[in-house]
């Protein structure tokens, strides 16, 4: 045991904290975790974990407020104090050094008492911590929660850690235990993976040590598979390197897109559901973009070709988010990110991209047009470095101008000037599809500019049934 003086790295809410659980919990009270771990590199977090060694509900009780179970059966629960989440855990092993050893790496199995100001350390975390090296507690603690696997990757990238040999290699031993964790535990860890500006890298190292296999199989089936690419790269490294290419386009949006980087911006954080914002899902979608080549993969004339892979392969990530614990709306974003990542790269062939085809790319993808042109973007840095990605940028500024600039702010280029009830009026047809169809033809007219007022839309409509 060492005595020290942390009080001088805790705010002052988190101390007023701190202090009312340690009126009540005295010496059986004991800072852990990732919030000990982080106040010793004096880094700011607003997650705190208490080890509390007799019943967590009793301590919670006399300090009153609202409280909830978190893992009941490991006697974890969770209070919500301000902009501070508290963590109040019972010991899983007595006595308290034997409680520290079944935690998962060292740099979290150290202990700190309120009451006494000393730091317990039996496992070497401080010495982890000044060599900045994630290492196991014990050869077992991958095994006994598959889930630390992912923890090993995660760590490393938010703490800029190395990970140790041995550390690794128990990581790559327990990776197919994966399978076993619920998914709503994985898609958490996933969402604070993809919350890194660089998770392109941990996604990398995942790759190397066979744990991405396990994690998305889909991304490895592309192993072997060469497409032409100028970068020379085998599909696998192609789906990797696509979301490192958009993790190196996110920080440099306003030299790209200025005036409108920053509705791009808000564009990506918006949060789908629960924590997974536009950004993650578009970081997953550039991972997993081309998924759909392998199943639709065909010799021709001595080469590949991989026909419909964009619509396979949005297929593929929709039954994936589910596989995650994504929801319906994460996993349908996923789904139509990945099935028209293509479309930019076909506009950029035409001779001439029209107003009417840009309003057709954002009345399909409204406000997650922004993110595919991003996704197309990193796919063109991705398969033909820089030279690709130039010789697209232009117009994916076009398009990302025309969108703020003119669809935006004019209905006509996103709504037909007549209603469903109207054309059914005009062309005596019943409501069904056909009416779809002709209100559809008639923004296309408005788009090109060819109707610009109500009574053109009428005649356009009159016209149209002939």
């Amino acid at each position: 045991m060492a005595r020290l003086d942390l009080s001088y790295g805790v705010s002052h809410k988190a101390r007023e904290i701190l202090e009312a659980f340690l009126s009540r919990g005295g010496e059986a009270l004991y800072l852990v975790g990732g919030f000990l771990r982080d106040l010793l590199l004096g880094r700011e977090s607003h997650d705190i974990d208490l080890l509390y060694m007799g019943d967590p509900r009793e301590l919670l009780e006399a300090l009153g407020g609202t409280w909830f179970p978190l893992d009941q059966g490991r006697g974890i629960y969770r209070m919500i104090w301000g902009e501070y989440q508290v963590d109040v855990a019972a010991p899983r092993a007595f006595p308290l050094e034997e409680d520290l050893r079944e935690r998962d790496f060292t740099v979290n199995a150290m202990a700190y008492s309120l009451l006494k100001g000393e730091l317990i350390d039996p496992w070497g975390g401080m010495g982890d911590l000044a060599s900045r090296r994630i290492r196991v507690v014990t050869p077992w603690a991958l095994e006994e929660d598959p889930l630390r696997v992912l923890r090993v990757f995660r760590l490393s990238l938010w703490l800029a850690f190395s990970p140790t040999q041995d550390t690794l290699e128990l990581a790559s031993r327990a990776a197919p235990r994966l399978r076993e964790v619920a998914r709503e535990r994985i898609r958490e860890e996933l969402s604070l993976l993809l919350a890194h500006p660089a998770s392109g890298e941990a996604f990398r190292a995942m790759a190397r040590w066979g744990v991405l296999s396990v994690l998305l199989p889909e991304v490895q089936e592309g192993r072997g598979i060469l497409q032409g690419k100028w970068m020379g790269t085998d599909l696998e490294g192609h789906l990797l390197g696509t979301l490192l290419s958009l993790e190196r386009i996110l920080p440099f949006l306003d030299a790209f897109f200025s005036p409108h980087s920053s509705a791009l911006r808000e564009a990506l954080a918006l949060e789908v559901e629960g924590g997974v914002t536009c950004s993650k899902v578009l970081k997953l979608a550039a991972l997993l973009h081309d998924i759909g080549k392998p199943p639709t993969m065909v010799r021709r004339d001595g080469g590949l070709t991989f026909w419909g892979h964009d619509r396979r392969g949005g297929e593929r990530v929709r039954a994936l988010g589910e596989r995650f614990g994504l929801g319906s709306r994460a996993s349908g974003l996923l789904a139509t990110m990945v099935s028209h990542h293509m479309w930019l790269h076909l506009l950029a062939r035409q001779p001439e991209v029209t107003p009417r085809a840009r309003g057709r790319f954002f009345r399909r993808l409204e406000n997650i047009g922004g993110g595919v042109i991003l996704l197309s973007l990193a796919d063109a840095l991705a398969s033909s470095g820089e030279w690709g990605f130039y010789l697209l940028l232009p117009l994916a500024r076009e398009m990302v101008d025309f969108y703020y600039s003119r669809f935006l702010r004019d209905e006509r280029l996103r709504k037909p000037l007549l209603g469903g009830h109207e054309v059914m009026e005009l062309l005596s047809i019943p409501p069904g599809p056909r009416v779809g169809e002709v209100l559809r033809a008639l923004v296309e007219a408005q788009s090109g500019g060819q109707v610009t007022t109500e009574e053109e839309a009428r005649e356009f409509v009159r016209k149209y049934r002939q």
